[in-house]
């Protein structure tokens, strides 16, 4: 299992913002906090993040505006990682039900 930070450039304001948000609850996507799935969210899955690019992106003209980013050990480091506000998130809810080679 992987865990991917997957963004929509401009959030609500894109136009496709609805075909985003109905492709990432299908792969039960998680908001990283309380306002929501608008341009950010988290999900968990077995695929490469080509793959999840692809699944988020279907049935979207601008499939650039989707950008993917595995959440690793690293990348959840407290002084230097880009997902550190993650760390919550990650810990409590994904940690607990799942093995994340990337993470442990």
């Amino acid at each position: 299992m992987h865990l991917y930070e997957v963004c929509l450039e401009r959030g609500r304001s894109n136009p496709e913002h609805h075909k985003f948000y109905e492709n990432v609850l299908e792969l039960k996507a998680k908001q990283p906090d309380f306002g929501g799935i608008n341009n950010m969210c988290i999900i968990s899955h077995h695929m490469d993040p080509r793959t999840i690019h692809v699944l988020c992106s279907t049935g979207m003209k601008n499939k650039s505006d989707v950008t993917v980013e595995e959440i690793t050990k690293e990348t959840l480091d407290p002084e230097n990682g880009i997902h550190k506000m993650h760390t919550d998130l990650v810990e409590k809810y994904f940690l607990p039900h799942d093995s994340y080679p990337a993470i442990k």
